[in-house]
């Protein structure tokens, strides 16, 4: 029975909170109970049966609507709200107030609320009991007579004494059944965790067993073809073997993704720095990507920095799979067009590089809203356009997570069905500086070319044993090394090979780890103390096909001299034999003297190795930056578009504020209208500017001034290095945002750096406008007919700021057009000492040479700027301020604020 209850009060079917909200309805069912027995048995006050009565319903309403409806939050709230608000008060006043034990029952319910509520709920039920409680107490302070008084010290002693052994023992029962719970919850939480640890270890047992299973037969797949395409004459056969080389390497990847996505989710990867030559190892990976890519005639493009460090410090393996899974990735998912990678070395200081390698394709590029999912497990884009592309799913996945590991950086930029590119960043040390200078990349030769081999070396009066269970792949071990002339000999288990060796000297032994009866480790510690063993000192060489991290090291610290990984690479089998034979048996060194030829190859194309900008300043031409300023900082912008019931024209490409604005200002008024570009504009106007630079800082337009910076925005979303800066700024301010950003590119300000300087200068820049009249932005719909009417009765030129990224009205100027231009000149700089005189920009539209040189001339009688830039307003701006209009922006001191 005891056992049932329990159960039910704290079995794992339901969660914590209603268990524990179970077990305070059992005790405040008792304690009720309890209290009302005292009260009909000892105090015999009728006055607080009715609340208790009322109590006790109020517990099975709860119950009710706990176990038969589960409504916890309802039940929870409402057996509050009885006890805090209505029940407890009214016992409080019934059992004599201060004078009585009913104030030790508010304590319980303040532990009620602590346990059962959380978060902003649990603050707003505290606060109103504390109100309640307060409400209470002041009451009966105010009216006592309202309080019932208690007949005799005896009852006031005896029911203080109850109240506290009750509640006490109410407050520990249900403190001590929270903890048995929290010690089950533990000893459930241990189990469970011991037999996850089981499970791992399984685990970890099952993937070493796949991956022996699975690359042994992969071996003697590999290592017969191999064969195949030394010793045979047929061009055709060569064709069917290099198909097969070329699945037989696809599979393996397939594996062994797999095997690197369990060992980095269970933390067990490693890293394994060593020194490596970059000329190298972006040779290897050009050489087995250029093959997928001329299957698919893709153009394939390389581009190295000359000045890239030819020797560094770092884990090679994994800098190669990074590589080869996102060139992989870039061939499968591009039907037509081209893969380049680019290769950049910053050099940060003598010791390291930040070497950045990005990946660019013309293919099928990601959606936005598939971006954040791109680097999860198992996740494959677009899954009908794709469902017949090749592969696990994980390579992305595992690229990701060892970028991490080596603590670099990888980002995607694209646009969809125009292409991607995919940029990794990641630090090296360096450990020889010389540039490895214009690397070729023509050299390697076509598919279809017969297959050449060439043995590394040749000793015949070597001994070479090979210990393998597997008979086939001991046999493709020895014909492996055939060309090399050495003498082979094979055992097929542990203790064929411990009794070969008391009868025969062997110069290296190859042993493989996984076999029956006796593994290769116990054959190697039988084979040091073997009692007149011939071999105790030879070199022993593990074959294995565990590609768990460190595994080299663990093989060495188990004993062997080295190790050689299946499916075997017949040039690193040779080379690791050849580090062991003795110098006066080798008979034959082959040494490469010459690099590959430089015959043209169609499919690779070596481009310019210019260095890409880091940072690419860009705009909006709303900005109005004078020719001069674009092409000194190597500035792009953006066009905007004019409306008009001719067509629509590009503004600063089809049409300028000089040649057509007289005309559609003053006649089409109602027909002209600017209009940001579309999100897939500014996408391609990113695409492109991330081709001549690493990062994009975008500086837009004020957000309430025009759709431009949400259009970029937008944009932007499908790409890592492009940071939208809304200028709070239109026109001339703009242009000083922009030049600001140009000269902190210069300086070697980072891109997130300039993002924090423009925001903290922005409120530094003023800006100031002379409109001659409403009527350009009454119909365009930037002010109400109230306000233009106002102005267009009393021909009054309103003069306009910018605030909050908005264009408002902030006074006027009445009389003739140079008059008031004047003063409004003058208004807007007495205050010379707060202005920083080093630039100011003047934008107008349609103003003559004789009313510049007139602007000019009262602006230097109030101040003198150091640099005076005059420039018209594209006609986007022109459109919606007038002929006749004219502005002007600086820079505040620093000291100052607008």
């Amino acid at each position: 029975m005891l056992s049932k209850w329990s159960e039910i009060l704290l079995g794992r079917e339901c969660e914590s909170r209603e268990r524990l909200f179970r077990v305070i309805l059992l005790t405040g069912s008792i304690v009720a109970v309890l209290a009302l027995l005292e009260t009909l048995l000892i105090t015999d006050d009728d006055s607080v049966i009715i609340p208790l009565l009322i109590m006790l319903a109020t517990i099975a309403i709860c119950t009710i609507l706990l176990v038969q409806y589960r409504k916890l939050e309802i039940s929870a709230v409402f057996f509050w709200f009885s006890m805090n608000v209505f029940l407890f008060p009214c016992m409080f006043f019934l059992s004599g107030g201060i004078d009585s034990g009913a104030m030790v029952w508010f304590v319980l319910v303040t532990l009620y609320v602590f346990i059962m509520f959380s978060g902003r709920k649990l603050l707003v039920i505290v606060l109103l009991s504390c109100l309640a409680d307060t409400v209470t107490f002041w009451l009966a302070y105010q009216y006592p007579e309202y309080v019932k008084k208690v007949e005799s010290i005896e009852g006031v002693y005896f029911d203080a004494l109850f109240s506290i052994i009750v509640v006490g023992v109410a407050i520990g029962c249900i403190i001590r059944l929270q903890i048995q719970m929290f010690e089950k919850e533990r000893e459930i939480n241990q189990a469970q965790k011991e037999e996850l640890t089981k499970i791992s270890k399984y685990k970890d047992s099952f993937f070493a067993n796949m991956s022996h299973e699975i690359r042994t037969p992969i071996n003697t797949v590999i290592g017969l073809n191999e064969m195949i395409l030394r010793e045979t004459h047929s061009d055709t056969i060569q064709d069917y073997a290099y198909n097969i080389q070329m699945a037989s390497k696809m599979l393996l990847n397939l594996v062994n993704d797999i095997l690197e996505l369990s060992q980095l989710e269970m933390k067990q990867m490693r890293l394994v720095p060593v020194e490596y030559s970059t000329k190298a190892m972006f040779r290897e990976v050009v050489d087995m990507i250029r093959v997928r890519a001329r299957e698919k005639n893709l153009e394939f493009q390389i581009n190295i920095d000359e000045n890239l460090p030819s020797v560094v410090f770092g884990d090679e393996k994994r800098i190669k799979q990074v590589l080869l899974n996102i060139l992989t990735n870039a061939v499968k998912y591009t039907q037509e067009g081209s893969v380049t990678l680019s290769v950049d070395a910053d050099i940060e200081n003598g010791d390291s590089i930040r070497m950045k390698m990005s990946v660019a394709d013309t293919g099928m590029g990601i959606h936005k809203e598939n971006l954040p999912h791109l680097f999860s497990t198992y996740s494959r884009m677009d899954q009908r356009k794709n469902m017949n592309i090749e592969g696990s799913g994980l390579g992305l996945a595992i690229t990701k997570q060892l970028v991490d590991l080596m603590d670099g950086e990888i980002s995607v930029d694209s646009i969809y069905m125009k292409g991607s590119v995919f940029t990794v960043v990641i630090e090296q040390r360096v450990v020889n500086s010389t540039p490895v200078g214009n690397v070729d990349f023509q050299g390697n030769k076509s598919h279809n070319e017969r297959y050449h081999y060439h043995q590394s070396f040749e000793a015949p009066e070597a001994r070479v044993l090979i210990v393998d269970d597997s008979v086939v792949n001991a046999k493709v071990a020895g014909q492996l090394l055939s060309a090399t002339k050495v003498q082979v000999d094979i055992a097929n288990s542990g203790m064929e090979c411990l009794k070969m060796t008391r009868m025969k000297y062997y110069d290296v032994i190859l042993m493989d780890h996984m076999m029956p009866e006796m593994n290769g480790i116990e054959t190697l510690i039988e084979l040091r103390k073997q009692e007149n063993g011939l071999c105790r000192e030879s070199p022993v060489l593990a074959l294995t096909a565990n590609t768990l991290t460190n595994i080299g090291n663990w093989y060495i610290d188990n004993g062997f001299n080295g190790y050689l990984e299946k499916p075997i690479e017949p040039m690193k089998l040779e080379s690791e034999i050849l580090r062991f034979l003795p110098d006066e048996i080798v008979e034959y060194r082959y040494e490469e003297h010459a690099e590959a030829s430089s015959e043209e190859d169609n499919i690779i194309k070596k481009i310019s190795s210019h260095k890409k900008k880091k940072i690419y300043i860009t705009s909006d031409c709303v900005c109005d930056l004078p020719e001069y300023f674009l092409k000194k900082y190597d500035i792009k912008l953006m066009y905007y578009y004019i409306k008009t019931k001719e067509g629509r024209f590009a503004d600063t490409r089809e049409i300028d504020s000089d040649n057509l604005s007289q005309y559609y200002i003053m006649n089409e008024v109602k027909e002209v209208k600017a209009d940001s570009v579309s999100v897939e504009e500014y996408e391609e106007f990113f695409a492109e500017a991330l081709t001549e630079a690493d990062q994009v800082v975008h500086i837009v337009m004020a957000a309430n001034a025009g759709r431009s910076q949400s259009m970029a925005h937008q944009a932007a979303k499908g790409f890592d290095h492009v940071k939208i800066i809304d200028s709070g700024q239109i026109s001339g301010g703009e242009s000083l945002i922009v030049l600001y950003a140009a000269k902190l590119v210069q300086e070697g300000y980072s891109a997130t750096e300039i993002c924090k300087v423009i925001d903290k200068m922005k409120g530094k820049i003023v800006s100031r406008y002379f409109i001659p009249d409403t009527k350009f932005f009454y119909k365009n719909g930037y002010t109400n007919r109230v306000t233009h009417k106002l102005f267009e009765t009393l021909q009054l030129h309103p003069l306009m700021k910018m605030k909050h990224s908005r264009l408002v009205i902030n006074g006027f100027e009445r009389g003739k057009l140079e008059e008031s231009w004047i003063r409004f000149i003058k208004r807007e700089l007495w205050k010379k000492w707060r202005i920083n005189t080093d630039i100011i920009f003047i934008t107008h539209v349609g103003c003559t040479e004789k009313q510049l040189e007139k602007i000019q001339e009262e602006i230097s009688k109030m101040i003198s700027f150091k640099q005076v830039i005059v420039q018209k307003t594209a006609f986007s701006i022109a459109c919606n301020s007038g002929v006749h209009s004219v502005g002007f922006a600086y820079y505040m001191k620093s000291n100052e604020t607008k």
